[in-house]
């Protein structure tokens, strides 16, 4: 028989570890500081330069940094090429004519790029949501960086339904 007890320090474990994941240790934060100066200034511009004007970008780096992770953080495959190119690219195939910018423009009010395991799918437009102007990307870094176009059509299909 499990006891209160027993149960109720598996919990406080669990609890440990996942706050940990999502809050990610000293590691993660450096290795996410480092890519916040080095590399995303960059891939931010490419972003706002797709989307043709300067559209806030909000990114929880805090839940997208995965615990144990931090290593490959530098790596463009990792944040780069599954979130933030596949991002740029599907804007800028939306904003590839007038009348797309000016959507754009009108109803892109910003952009809100996270991570969350439970809600994320491997279906990137079911990881996608556009409400109230606000595009949200749920998508998990580091993963199947090979789906890159599928990402992209995501996106840009997500956009031309909602603009």
């Amino acid at each position: 028989m499990i006891s209160r007890r027993t149960l109720l320090g598996a919990a406080i474990v669990l609890a440990t570890i996942s706050g940990a994941a999502a809050e990610g240790g000293l590691g993660e934060r450096r290795a996410i500081t480092a890519y916040q100066q080095e590399k995303y200034p960059a891939l931010l511009k490419a972003i706002q330069d797709a989307a043709g004007f300067a559209v806030p970008v909000e990114v929880n780096w805090d839940q997208l940094a995965v615990a144990g992770d931090a290593k490959y953080y530098a790596d463009d495959g990792y944040f780069g090429k599954t979130i933030f190119e596949p991002l740029a690219a599907g804007l800028k195939e939306v904003g590839k004519d007038d009348m797309g910018r000016q959507a754009l423009k009108a109803k892109l009010k910003s952009i809100r790029v996270r991570y969350d395991e439970k809600t994320s799918s491997s279906n990137y437009l079911g990881s996608l949501k556009f409400d109230g102007g606000v595009l949200d990307v749920n998508w998990r870094p580091f993963a199947n960086t090979q789906d890159f176009k599928p990402r992209v059509d995501a996106i840009v299909q997500l956009l031309e339904k909602n603009l």
